[in-house]
């Protein structure tokens, strides 16, 4: 419990940027918009939640800009009505994949309730906020940009190991 807390606090001692949401919703997307926005080679993320168009148009315009994009998403919470996972899954150079939690003796699965972006391996962004209007603009939630590279790294190896056990999203017919 003692290592956790102070992972916890290393996290806002050692970071780079800090934005407390709603208050500093705006601010926190429009930070996270433009590192998407002004990426070079590759946007990596696992989010659980992720339903805001304005960050989903950013990594629309990133693509474009031939930018090779990875999202890993909460399988089932790609499902949602708001969803955008669906829409960036059919735009060249984004890839999405879909993972479930562990699964449990009943049948059931956990989440993948991971908040994780990692921009050019330059920028790690992470915190307890999704990408959905409520975590920027109603809800209690953080947001931390880090540029250190030791924490970037380890965050990538989490990210590749989800990435390995995580299934390629397929659209419906």
């Amino acid at each position: 419990m003692k290592f956790l807390i102070v992972c916890f606090i290393s996290l806002f001692l050692f970071a780079n940027e800090v934005y407390f949401l709603p208050k500093e919703g705006f601010k926190a997307q429009k930070k996270i918009i433009y590192l998407i926005t002004h990426s070079k080679h590759s946007i990596d993320i696992i989010m659980y939640a992720f339903t805001n168009k304005k960050i989903a148009k950013a990594l629309k315009l990133a693509a474009k800009h031939n930018v090779k994009i990875t999202v890993i998403a909460d399988k089932e919470e790609a499902k949602y009505e708001r969803s955008v996972i669906p829409n960036l899954a059919v735009i060249r150079n984004i890839n999405i994949h879909l993972l479930n939690g562990k699964s449990f003796k009943n049948g059931k699965f956990g989440k993948l309730h991971a908040k994780v972006a990692i921009i050019d391996n330059e920028y790690l962004i992470t915190g307890s906020a999704n990408y959905t209007y409520s975590a920027f603009f109603k809800n209690y939630e953080y947001i931390i940009i880090h540029t250190d590279k030791n924490l970037i790294n380890k965050f990538d190896k989490f990210f590749y190991y989800l990435n390995s056990i995580s299934k390629p999203y397929r659209l419906s017919r």
